[in-house]
């Protein structure tokens, strides 16, 4: 597994509370924090899945219906997030988080990598 790699999932591991806070403290409930842990450690399994085979061998179809969820989930909370972080967080009309604002392509960008991998997987599955 290539260095950068490695540095990707430390950094998704060392973010992940933070997020799981954060969906807590705008949501009010359980369900979008722990669907956020489980879309992060799926897309964490995903890349593993890609660089070590042995160590996670995702050669179900299921594993497409997981990478379809972290798809979905990952989008949905950015939905949800873009409406709810800049009123949580008083920001006034000129702010970068605003919903209409591109800094909310950067969470995308973010992720790319693990969609990009999780991708491999599923094709690695569906290809035999």
């Amino acid at each position: 597994m290539p260095f950068w790699v490695t540095l990707y999932i430390a950094f998704m591991v060392i973010s992940l509370p933070v997020g799981v806070y954060m969906l807590r403290r705008l949501e009010n409930d359980w369900l979008h924090p722990v669907g956020g842990l489980v879309s992060t450690l799926l897309s964490i399994a995903f890349i593993f899945a890609y660089w070590m085979p042995e160590a996670v061998p995702f050669t179900a179809n299921s594993t497409i219906l997981m990478y379809l969820f972290v798809l979905f989930w990952d989008f949905y909370t950015l939905l949800r997030v873009r409406t709810k972080l800049p009123e949580y967080l008083e920001m006034s009309g000129d702010s970068q988080l605003q919903p209409d604002s591109a800094t909310w392509l950067f969470g995308i960008l973010l992720m790319a990598p693990a969609y990009y991998f999780g991708a491999l997987v599923c094709l690695r599955i569906i290809t035999g």
